[in-house]
């Protein structure tokens, strides 16, 4: 009994030490994680190999901290400073990447700009048992201009090798409190903690919006801000005093982030980043009226007809000598758009507010804006009603559901209103046309500026594509011979030709389109591959060998395999799906059965319909006479599928992708 007892009680003494140990253990991997100091690293940081919570990791943010305070100049006013603390370890020599770094910044004017300042950094490295530092000196940091107003600071952490952690920090200081930065709690590679902590004043009101997954631990409390403020009196003597204000503290954190892994269909994926941003609503300084900022849509619209962009709508009278008030067709609506966008090329460069039309249409070349801008009051100088929309592309992410937001813009395309039809153009798109928009462009939500305001209008269906495959197929001398031609038109057509364009030359989009089909491309010709509104044609013969005089020949129906495997391979999505554009793909083939031949088995067929004919799949196959015809049909109705959703969508393109696979069994007629 007492050897029991004994037993029994040094059982529960070992369990419960256990259980401490693990509870101790458990603490200490958050610990460690939260405790990564600045400032240095550490054996176990240098030592380290893998990181345990995502062992695919190429590098890993042992630690990042942001801390957004307001400051007061007596010579800027209020200005917000934007400390940034980051510490990463690299695992795999991919994880290099992230030894470059880039810093934008805006300078519009003297007086109103950003600036970095303090930009510091640190590699280390384990040398012989010892760790080694090495500075981030100036000759690794540099400065480059984007254009007018963004700038870059691009630095390299020197000395940086797999196994290295490298360190650095930097302040932004900004005059643009209307728009504080945002703060990414989730990167593309895991993060072992973050922390992020805003003191905004009293005098300034935000909308905050957080956005993502990603589980984060965050509180709003009440505090207080005191500034120091130095002037002069009456009698031109400098004074100092303290202003103290009530405030509010932001902060969160997080600890064991994941990585934020692309995945294919998906417009941008910012769009489910974690992160919070800020937009100005109100300000309210000591005894003034409020000043409301982004309060309603309809006051932004007011803002946005008061500046430039709007009286850059009144400048019809640049074309007044050469496009005169006439018939309202949309071919010569066309007409005016061709001529505009031979006068001005676009150079590369996005905005949403145009420069100097007048300089624009001068020197010929100019952004986005301008070119669009001078369409729009060309086609007001030739009698239309032409209208700047305004929008933020799909890489730039959704305008925000939760507050009215003026920065989120990014873009401006031209509108077109004829009789009681509206058609849309971005007249910096080389290959663009009333109502065939770059798939940049086609977003749920954009904004039409009028003199009287603004509407709501959805691109994300204006355009869409359709392929239209014809093919017959022979048997010559041991060869498969398929004479193809390859029409489409909308954004199809579009992106065929971007991608024509974007070969080196002719024989090089061949080379291509061989590999891709695996035949040999013979009498290749393309037609209307520069006209914007004409369908694009393709027309080629394919050469494959056939292994004629075996007993059994088999066939893939199918020219080119539409989708020949499944782009949904992952268990379960936590994002949307997000198609390009609504689609209409066709292949009619017409095979002849080769002398000697008769038909075994065909493939059976089909019609597969996913939920409400949001896709549809109709394959058909019969013989006729001597030959074997194929329809094959895929209809894309339906743009984005929800994460509960995506089981149904993959098991369908399972579904897709086996069926592309079937084929055709000839058997050798001598053998039956």
């Amino acid at each position: 009994m007492i050897y029991q007892h004994l037993n029994n009680q040094t059982m529960k003494t070992t369990y419960l030490l256990a259980i401490m140990l693990c509870f101790i253990f458990l603490f200490q991997v958050q610990e460690s994680h939260s405790q990564s100091k600045y400032g240095n690293a550490t054996m176990d940081e240098l030592n380290m190999t893998v990181y345990p919570e995502d062992t695919t990791a190429s590098a890993v943010i042992l630690l990042k901290k942001g801390d957004l305070r307001f400051i007061f100049s007596e010579l800027y006013g209020f200005q917000f400073e934007y400390n940034i603390q980051v510490k990463i370890k690299i695992l795999k020599t991919e994880g290099l990447d992230w030894c470059n770094q880039e810093i934008s910044y805006y300078e519009t004017n003297r007086s109103t700009k950003e600036q970095i300042n303090g930009l510091s950094g640190t590699t280390y490295n384990l040398e012989d048992g010892k760790i080694t530092k090495t500075k981030l000196a100036k000759e690794f940091i540099t400065d480059e201009d984007i254009d007018n107003t963004l700038k870059v600071k691009k630095f390299s952490m020197p000395a940086a090798k797999v196994g290295s952690v490298i360190e650095y920090k930097y302040t932004i200081v900004s005059d643009y409190y209307y728009n504080l930065r945002d703060f990414r709690f989730q990167e593309s590679i895991p993060i072992a903690y973050v922390n992020f902590e805003a003191k905004i004043p009293e005098y300034f009101r935000y909308n905050i919006n957080y956005q993502g997954y990603a589980n984060l631990k965050s509180s709003k409390e009440p505090d207080n801000e005191s500034f120091h403020i130095r002037y002069k009196d009456d009698y031109g003597r400098l004074q100092a005093t303290t202003v103290r204000c009530n405030a509010e503290t932001l902060k969160s954190e997080g600890f064991n982030i994941p990585a934020m892994k692309r995945e294919a269909y998906l417009w941008t994926i910012n769009d489910y980043i974690t992160q919070v941003s800020f937009e100005l609503k109100s300000i309210q300084m000591p005894y003034s009226m409020t000043e409301n900022k982004s309060s309603s849509w309809e006051s932004i619209d007011k803002d946005i007809l008061s500046s430039s962009l709007g009286s850059n709508m009144k400048k019809a009278d640049l074309f007044k000598e050469e496009i005169a008030k006439g018939e309202t067709t949309l071919k010569r609506a066309k007409e005016i758009q061709d001529m505009v966008k031979y006068r001005v090329k676009w150079n590369d460069k996005r905005a949403i507010v145009p420069g100097n039309l007048k300089d624009a249409l001068k020197n010929g070349i100019g952004s986005s804006a301008d070119v669009n801008f001078l369409l729009i009051n060309a086609l007001k100088a030739g009698g239309f009603d032409a209208f700047p929309v305004i929008l933020s592309t799909r890489t730039n992410g959704r305008l925000p559901i939760s507050h009215p937001s003026i920065t989120a813009f990014n873009y401006v395309i031209t509108a077109l209103k004829i009789d009681s039809l509206m058609y849309y153009t971005d007249a910096s798109a080389k290959y663009g046309d009333w109502n065939l928009l770059p798939e940049k462009c086609m977003v749920p939500q954009a904004r039409i500026m009028s003199e009287s305001g603004g509407r709501w209008v959805n691109l994300s269906n204006v355009s869409n594509g359709s392929v239209l495959k014809t093919a017959k197929f022979t048997f010559n001398d041991s060869k498969y011979i398929g004479t193809i031609t390859d029409t489409r038109k909308g954004n199809a057509a579009y992106d065929l030709k971007v991608s024509y364009y974007n070969h080196k030359n002719k024989e090089d989009f061949i080379e291509s389109l061989a590999k891709k089909t695996n035949c040999k491309i013979d009498s290749f010709s393309v037609s209307a591959i520069d006209d914007t509104s004409a369908p694009i044609k393709v027309e080629y013969t394919q050469v494959a060998d056939a292994s004629l005089g075996d007993d059994f020949l088999y066939i893939n129906p199918m020219m080119e395999k539409h989708i020949a495997e499944n782009p949904f391979q992952r268990e379960k999505r936590e994002y949307p799906v997000e198609f390009d554009y609504l689609t209409n793909y066709l292949q009619v083939v017409d095979i002849e059965i080769p002398e000697g031949y008769v038909v075994d088995e065909l493939p059976q067929a089909a019609k597969l319909v996913l939920n409400d004919n949001d896709i549809v799949l109709t394959y058909r196959l019969a013989q006729a006479g001597n030959a074997i015809k194929l329809h094959y049909q895929f209809q894309l109705k339906k743009l984005t599928f929800l994460p509960e959703e995506y089981e149904s969508l993959k098991d369908f393109y399972a579904k897709i992708v086996a069926k592309n696979s079937e084929q055709i069994v000839l058997k050798k007629a001598s053998a039956i």
